[in-house]
């Protein structure tokens, strides 16, 4: 869904941030076993406010499902700090913005680098996975090395599901990466300083609304923002409330870094 400034009407803030355009820039990260399609409109959002843009295809994605085998966490913290160092050759400042795995990866990266990231946007962050197996999904490794996806579970419209094209099977070795990689950042919340915008669905069956309010009482930061959506399911940038995601994001990045 591209974005549209024009549903905020014109914005002085967005207008005050063109003079800054070359000095403020923003990574933006897709989720697992998904691709820089579906986190598109939050490159719009950024540069309607004149910002520069990084996305990272993440090690594993945008190809075929058994490209992601053998990938882990680390490789895509990498894929990030390679995108961050690319960007922070053409501006001052950075913000990190992620969706999903996406979003867990921006708070890892801010939990990480404190003084060098201006603030932190993270929507439906995957810090608690609702599937029920996820604890035990390691015994699998072994024999069976990729699972089917249903891609239906994260829309509230199973209609909308029809133009996801996210992988098909997910890679057990890679899922079980990710799925360790969620306590090591829950623990690392109380390091994040710096300005964060959190959105999530109460309706969300693919990652627990807890981890948002999880994410939210842990950080240190003291400019910070939880906002809830009611009809959407996981898939927050592509669903039924992506209209009203996408304003909140405007909003919290113009009066955040203009």
């Amino acid at each position: 869904m591209p974005y549209n400034s024009g549903w905020l009407g014109a914005s002085r803030l967005g207008a005050g941030l063109g003079k800054r355009q070359r000095k403020v820039g923003a990574v933006i990260v897709h989720g697992f076993t998904s691709n820089n399609r579906a986190v598109a409109p939050l490159q719009g959002v950024a540069q309607a406010l004149g910002m520069e843009t990084e996305l990272p295809l993440l090690r594993g994605h945008g190809g075929h499902y058994r490209d992601l085998r053998g990938c882990c966490w680390d490789d895509w913290l990498a894929d990030l700090a390679a995108a961050r160092a690319r960007l922070r050759q053409r501006v001052d400042h950075v913000v990190l913005m992620g969706f999903s795995m996406g979003g867990l990866l921006a708070l890892a990266a801010g939990a990480e680098h404190t003084s060098e990231v201006a603030a932190i946007v993270a929507l439906a962050p995957a810090l608690r996975i609702a599937h029920p197996l996820a604890p035990i999904a390691w015994m699998a490794r072994g024999w069976l090395p990729f699972v089917p996806m249903g891609k239906a579970v994260a829309y509230s419209d199973p209609a909308l599901a029809i133009n996801d094209d996210s992988y098909t099977r997910l890679a057990i070795d890679a899922f079980c990466s990710f799925q360790r990689a969620t306590h090591k950042v829950e623990r690392a919340l109380p390091r994040i300083t710096a300005p964060l915008l959190i959105a999530h669905s109460r309706n969300d069956r693919v990652i627990r609304p807890q981890a948002a309010q999880v994410a939210f009482e842990r950080v240190q930061s003291v400019d910070k923002e939880l906002v809830w959506v009611e009809r959407s399911g996981h898939a927050l940038l592509e669903d039924c409330d992506a209209p009203t995601v996408l304003q909140h994001v405007h909003r919290f990045l113009a009066t955040r870094c203009g």
